[in-house]
């Protein structure tokens, strides 16, 4: 797992939030941070992936150097997932969502185990009965490098992280334990996060 590296996807301003969703407080701490923790019992090195307006805020919580800012020329999930591909070029990619406060330690592990059992897939994400989950999934280097060459030449129109994986080598574990998975997204979700 040398090769590894953890990435939390702090999207900026929320719209349904009316706020960031990486700097909300959590226990003594803040989302992004609280996702950290989740990856750290794995000893894998973690960077954040923020975009350029963000910087003056996560400085305040997170050392810089642990900030990736968006640089790609894409949009969505992916232009983060790039941007930390190109400053890192030689590490596959664990991509975490700083909104998935419900995910496990159990669900983690068994995607580590599948990735170090089995090295020859581009992505290794978890599936439920209609859609790939696109956090908590690992993007090898690999994989990206194709991804990145395909939008070089043209050839990648949809930059939807589900079309990556139809186009890619995807390994799809099926999903046991679905509410890990569960983003928090509006101020109610949050009152059922606290209430659970």
């Amino acid at each position: 797992m040398e090769n590894l590296l953890g990435v939390i996807l702090c999207g900026g301003e929320s719209k349904r939030m009316g706020s960031d969703k990486g700097l909300l407080p959590i226990r003594n701490t803040i989302w992004a941070k609280h996702m950290h923790e989740k990856l750290a019992m794995f000893h894998l090195p973690v960077v954040y992936s923020v975009n350029q307006q963000q910087v003056l805020t996560y400085v305040e919580e997170v050392s810089p150097e642990l900030l990736v800012v968006d640089n790609a020329e894409v949009e969505g999930p992916l232009k983060g997932l790039l941007s930390v591909h190109q400053q890192f070029p030689d590490k596959d990619l664990l991509l975490l969502a700083c909104d998935m406060l419900d995910l496990d330690a159990g669900s983690i592990n068994h995607l580590l185990q599948e990735y170090m059992r089995d090295n020859q897939y581009d992505f290794y994400v978890y599936q439920d009965a209609d859609f790939a989950q696109p956090f908590c999934g690992i993007y090898t280097r690999t994989g990206l490098e194709k991804v990145a060459g395909r939008i070089m030449i043209g050839r990648l129109k949809n930059y939807s992280l589900q079309a990556i994986f139809d186009e890619g080598h995807t390994l799809r574990l099926p999903i046991r334990i679905p509410h890990v998975f569960r983003n928090y997204n509006s101020n109610a979700d949050i009152e059922a996060y606290f209430e659970h």
